[in-house]
């Protein structure tokens, strides 16, 4: 059974991190919208004898892992009630109608003792101006650059959907900021926008103003505890 320790001590900048590197022997994974596969990549590299699988509306999904090409707005999550340990969701749910509708199948799909983490773009995002310089670069800066984002989600609605939606015991709420990379940060904004370098402006501009936040809930039967 995979034990979950969260390392609250440990990279403090990086709570998806802490989140994957916080398990002893998980035996599948689950990463919901996997896209090209980054997550799965990460956790291949930590747990190299765990099954991996990804969800998303792609039609061929990453090499190496058991892929499911499932529309999460509408589909079914074809797997067995408690068969995951970790599931994880990055910047997806901001995407969906019915939000609600996969925190049940998340519940039903994640075994006792089980993870999961959701990262979205915080509802502030939605305050701070287009800088639709440099338009051939996609990165999306404002919320709404994103053609694609239904709704933007707050730290205090993250938890209730954890808590209230997914039935799960809310372990961490918060902003994701690498408070090390700060004052290398503000250097770099002027230069981004003398160069007109729309990549490197929403970086620093994202990190400094704590443009994502994350929480993570453990379904009942866990035994956990913060790590140093």
């Amino acid at each position: 059974m995979a034990e979950f320790r969260y390392r609250r001590f440990r990279r403090p900048f990086d709570p998806r991190w802490r989140f994957m590197t916080g398990f002893q022997n998980p035996g599948r994974i689950l990463d919901l919208g996997c896209g090209p596969g980054n997550n799965c990549a990460n956790f291949r590299r930590l747990y190299p004898q765990a099954e991996l699988y990804g969800v998303d509306v792609l039609d061929r999904g990453p090499a190496g892992i058991d892929y499911r090409r499932v529309d999460l707005n509408d589909g079914e999550l074809p797997f067995d009630d408690a068969f995951f340990d970790i599931i994880t969701m990055t910047h997806v749910i901001e995407h969906l109608d019915h939000p609600n509708r996969i925190a049940k199948a998340i519940h039903r799909i994640l075994r006792s003792g089980g993870g999961f983490y959701v990262e979205t773009p915080n509802w502030t995002s939605t305050l701070v101006p287009s800088f639709g310089f440099c338009r051939e670069q996609s990165s999306p800066f404002n919320f709404y650059d994103d053609p694609t984002h239904v709704r933007p989600w707050s730290k205090h609605g993250l938890f209730e959907f954890l808590r209230e939606q997914c039935h799960l015991r809310v372990e961490a709420v918060g902003t994701c900021r690498n408070w090390a990379r700060v004052p290398l940060d503000v250097l770099k904004l002027p230069l981004a926008v003398i160069r007109r370098r729309r990549a490197d402006l929403i970086g620093s501009f994202c990190n400094l103003y704590g443009w994502s936040i994350f929480a993570i809930g453990l379904k009942s039967g866990s035994a956990s505890g913060a790590s140093v």
